[in-house]
């Protein structure tokens, strides 16, 4: 019998998945499981950034931050994704984060998935209607600013007081411009602190919490099982964990909202990815793996998300 992954690769078709939020709200961490599961070959992804229309010291003269979507070509985008949804190559530009210039382009795709994270994939109708799959990331205030720190700070090389200059001055952008993206997502992921004071140490982050907002699904669900042993669970962890499931509105949609805190046994997430591999005809590591024998909510978030993808991936083969 042929596999789901044989049929995404003999299908010929090229589906489009959208990662949106601020800079850096996680949205390569969120998007990290589907590239994993999928394989390089089978899964590329770029960033908006490289759509920039103004270099880093042109905004600077104009005061004008690249959350306004007129510092960004987004009918290029369009175009761009149109093109690579025909399995053509496109020349893509380049946006180097080092100096904050523009110019170079480079040769892409296609593929069978691209996956693109950036501040307004969603913006526009246009853009809306090449999406195959929709994610806003929606971290807190507080884990934002905590997590851009790191990597603005620790791998850019920005100065602390910069960074967060670039922050306040970014916040009213975000909410005209970004925030409202979230309304069209098929999963919103919001991320704040964990409830039971999990600090980093060693090589393993501090824990979080995660919200996760899915768009109730309309039509039949695949075969694909992912279902736990809550009873293996309660016989092996030894760390706090809270799991809650509702059903509610959101901006109009009818959602599945997840709530999952704490830290589950890496053991229960292995078993899941096993399932997603058999379901899709190939195994890889779907996780973020810190060495330890337990995991928080950012990495279920991770494998729930790859589990409702490729859900859609196997409705969309057969036709909507």
């Amino acid at each position: 019998m042929e596999s789901l992954m044989d049929r995404i690769i003999d299908s010929g078709k090229v589906f489009i998945v959208g990662v949106a939020g601020d800079s850096g709200s996680g949205k390569t961490t969120i998007s990290n499981g589907i590239r994993r599961i999928l394989g390089e070959d089978a899964a590329i992804s770029f960033s908006m950034d490289d759509y920039h229309t103004l270099d880093r010291k042109q905004r600077k003269e104009l005061g004008v931050t690249p959350l306004n979507p007129k510092a960004n070509n987004l009918e290029l985008l369009a175009d761009h994704l149109e093109a690579l949804k025909a399995d053509r190559q496109i020349q893509k530009p380049i946006y180097d984060h080092k100096d904050g210039s523009m110019g170079k382009v480079e040769p892409f795709g296609p593929a069978p998935v691209i996956i693109i994270e950036g501040l307004h994939p969603f913006y526009t109708e246009r853009l809306r209607n090449l999406m195959d799959f929709k994610v806003f990331v929606d971290p807190s205030r507080h884990v934002k600013r905590l997590w851009k720190l790191r990597r603005d700070v620790g791998d850019r090389g920005y100065k602390q007081e910069e960074v967060m200059a670039e922050i306040l001055q970014r916040e009213p952008d975000y909410k005209l411009y970004v925030d409202i993206q979230k309304i069209y997502a098929d999963a919103v992921v919001k991320i704040q602190g964990s409830r039971f004071n999990t600090p980093a140490w060693g090589n393993r982050p501090e824990g979080y919490s995660v919200r996760l907002i899915q768009r109730t699904v309309d039509h039949p669900v695949s075969k694909v099982d992912l279902t736990v042993d809550l009873g293996s669970i309660l016989r092996n962890v030894d760390h706090e964990f809270f799991l809650e499931f509702q059903r509610d509105d959101y901006y109009g949609k009818k959602v599945d909202v997840m709530t999952i805190d704490g830290e589950i046994p890496q053991a229960t997430i292995d078993g899941l990815e096993r399932k997603l591999g058999d379901a899709l005809g190939t195994y890889a590591v779907i996780c973020d793996r810190w060495g330890w024998d337990h995991v928080d909510a950012t990495v279920m978030a991770q494998l729930i998300l790859t589990w409702r993808f490729v859900e859609q991936l196997e409705y969309l083969l057969v036709g909507k």
